[in-house]
C-alpha cells in the first residue's frame, strides 16, 4: 500500500516534507483569509505588470508579501473553486465538463471534505462572502459544506435574466429577451434569500462583500477564523460601484479592478487595526485567467483555454513577520495547495481517506533556504479532458484524439512563457517522457471522460431554483 502511495506521489509530482525540515511557524495558529477575484487578468494589478489599472493597495501587498508567479487555477470558474475548496484536482472532486448554473441538479458533493471543514474541525470560525458556484441545490451550498456563515450569490453575476441587467455592463442597453432564459439572481444570507438582485444591487456587491468581511473579523478577532471572500468582481456585467464608475482613465472594466484594489486596502487594514496582521495569513488570487477585456501578459491565452493565459493567475501571500517582504517565487504550485496549507498551519490534519493533489507550501511561502519545488509536475485538465501537462519548465500541449493529424507542441516556459515557440522537433526526448506522464495519467483521472480516480458528483432528486421565475423564493428560503 504504502509503495503504491509513494508511486502515485512521484507521479503526480507530490514532494512531501519532512516534518523536521518545515520552517517554524509562528504561534498561536494564524487566521486565513483568502481573496478570490473572479477573471482578473494575470498582470490586471501592479504587481504583476499592469502599468493601465491603479492599485496601491495590492502593490503595497507584494512589497510587504510574497508573489508566486508559476500559481494555477483552472480554465473557468467552478472547477476552480473546487480546487481550493478540497485540495484536487478539480476533475477528481468535480467532474463536470464546464461550470454549473442555475438550478443543475449536481454539485460538490456534501461527501467531499472542504478547507472549511478541516478548519472548523479544530476550532476555527468560517465564513464565505461573496460567490460560491459550486452547486445551488441546499445540499452543496456553504453552509453544507463547513462554513458558518455565507452572504453572497450562489454563482455567477450574469447568471440571470437579461431584463434585471445581468446580461449587459453598467449603462448598456438591455438585450432582447429571447425564450424563458435563467432564474432571478439571488443575494443569499445564509439559507434565506435577501433580494433579487438588479442593477444598483450588482454595483454595491464590492461595497457590501466588504464591508461584511470586515464585521466577520471585527466580530471574530480573538479566536482563530478562515474567511473566504470571493468577490464577483470582475466577471462579466461590469458594475463597478458608484464611487467608482467613470473614475479610470480606462472604462469600467479598470473601474471595477480599481475597486477591488480598495476592497484590499479595506481587509488589510482591519487586520492591522485590531492588531492581527501578525497573525494572519492572506491570500491573493483570481480563479481562471481572464478574459480579452483583461491583461494577461505576457502569457498566451485567456479564460476557458489550457494555455497559460488560461490558467496561471496572480497571488500575493502576505503575513508580516512570517513571510519574506518584497519576494517572488516561480514553483508551480496551484489552488489545490490551499487546503494541505491551511491544514498543516493550523495543527490540523488533512483528510486522509481520500486522494489529495495537494501539497503544503509554506516551505515555499516563508522562503526556506532549502525548500524543494512541491510539484515537479502539473497536469491541464480543461472539463473532463488532460490538455497539456508541465514538467519543470517544459509543457506539453496534447493533441486532440479526433485529430489523428495533429502532433504535440512542446514549449519552454522559462525561456518562453509566452508558448511561441514550439520545440517539439528539437526535443523528441523531453517530448517523451512528457507523454510518458500524461499516458500514466489514464489509470487515474483519465484522459477524456469520469477516470476511475475521479469522485462521485454530489446529485439531488429534483432539483428547484433558489428564486423562482416568478421571483418568489423556493420553500425554506424566504426572509424570515
Amino acid at each position: 500500500m504504502r509503495s503504491g502511495l509513494l508511486a502515485f506521489l512521484a507521479l503526480t509530482g507530490v514532494v512531501w516534507q519532512v516534518a523536521g525540515q518545515l520552517p517554524a511557524v509562528p504561534p498561536p495558529r494564524p487566521n486565513f483569509v483568502v481573496i478570490n477575484i473572479d477573471d482578473m487578468g494575470y498582470a490586471d494589478i501592479g504587481p504583476f505588470g499592469s502599468t493601465l489599472n491603479r492599485t496601491p493597495c495590492l502593490d503595497r501587498m507584494a512589497q510587504e508579501g510574497r508573489r508566486l508567479t508559476s500559481f494555477y487555477a483552472a480554465p473557468v470558474c467552478s472547477p476552480s473553486r473546487a480546487a481550493l475548496m478540497t485540495g484536487c484536482y478539480p476533475k477528481r472532486c468535480l467532474p463536470i465538463p464546464h461550470v454549473l448554473f442555475p438550478g443543475n441538479d449536481v454539485g460538490l458533493s456534501p461527501k467531499e471534505v472542504t478547507v472549511a471543514e478541516v478548519l472548523k474541525g479544530v476550532g476555527y470560525a468560517t465564513a464565505i462572502v461573496g460567490k460560491w458556484h459550486l452547486g445551488d441545490q441546499p445540499e452543496f451550498l456553504p453552509l453544507n459544506q463547513g462554513f458558518d456563515l455565507h452572504f453572497g450569490l450562489p454563482y455567477s453575476n450574469d447568471m440571470g435574466p437579461a431584463e434585471d441587467g445581468v446580461k449587459s455592463d453598467l449603462g448598456k442597453p438591455l438585450p432582447q429577451k429571447k425564450g424563458k432564459g435563467q432564474p432571478p439572481l439571488p443575494l443569499l444570507r445564509n439559507n434565506t434569500v435577501v433580494r433579487r438582485v438588479l442593477p444598483d444591487d450588482q454595483q454595491s456587491l464590492v461595497e457590501l462583500y466588504t464591508e461584511e468581511a470586515v464585521r466577520f473579523i471585527e466580530a471574530h478577532k480573538d479566536k482563530p477564523f478562515f474567511l473566504y471572500l470571493p468577490h464577483n468582481a470582475v466577471h462579466f456585467p461590469l458594475y463597478p460601484g458608484k464611487k467608482w464608475a467613470g473614475k479610470s482613465p480606462h472604462g469600467l472594466y479598470s473601474d471595477w479592478v480599481e475597486e477591488v484594489d480598495w476592497s484590499v486596502g479595506r481587509v488589510l487594514d482591519a487586520l492591522r487595526t485590531h492588531g492581527l496582521a501578525e497573525r494572519t495569513l492572506v491570500v491573493f488570487t483570481s480563479d481562471n485567467g481572464g478574459t480579452p477585456r483583461a491583461s494577461n501578459a505576457p502569457l498566451r491565452g485567456h479564460k476557458g483555454s489550457t494555455l497559460e493565459g488560461g490558467m496561471r493567475v496572480p497571488m500575493i501571500a502576505w503575513w508580516p513577520g512570517s513571510i519574506p517582504a518584497g519576494t517572488a517565487c516561480d514553483a508551480i504550485a496551484g489552488m489545490f495547495d490551499l487546503l494541505p496549507t491551511f491544514a498543516a498551519l493550523a495543527g490540523a490534519a488533512a483528510p486522509a481517506d481520500r486522494t489529495l493533489d495537494g501539497a503544503n507550501l509554506w516551505p515555499l511561502l516563508a522562503g526556506a533556504p532549502d525548500a524543494q519545488p512541491v510539484h515537479e509536475a502539473f497536469y491541464y485538465f480543461r472539463g473532463l479532458r488532460l490538455e497539456a501537462v508541465r514538467h519543470g519548465d517544459w509543457k506539453l500541449h496534447l493533441p486532440p484524439e479526433k485529430r489523428p493529424d495533429a502532433k504535440p507542441q512542446l514549449f519552454n516556459l522559462r525561456a518562453d512563457i509566452g508558448e511561441a515557440d514550439d520545440l517539439a522537433a528539437a526535443q523528441p526526448e523531453t517530448v517523451a517522457r512528457l507523454l510518458g506522464l500524461a499516458a500514466a495519467m489514464k489509470d487515474d483521472l483519465g484522459l477524456e471522460g469520469v477516470g476511475p480516480g475521479c469522485r462521485e458528483l454530489g446529485k439531488v432528486a429534483e432539483a428547484v431554483p433558489l428564486l423562482g421565475f416568478d421571483g418568489v423564493p423556493r420553500k425554506g428560503f424566504e426572509a424570515k
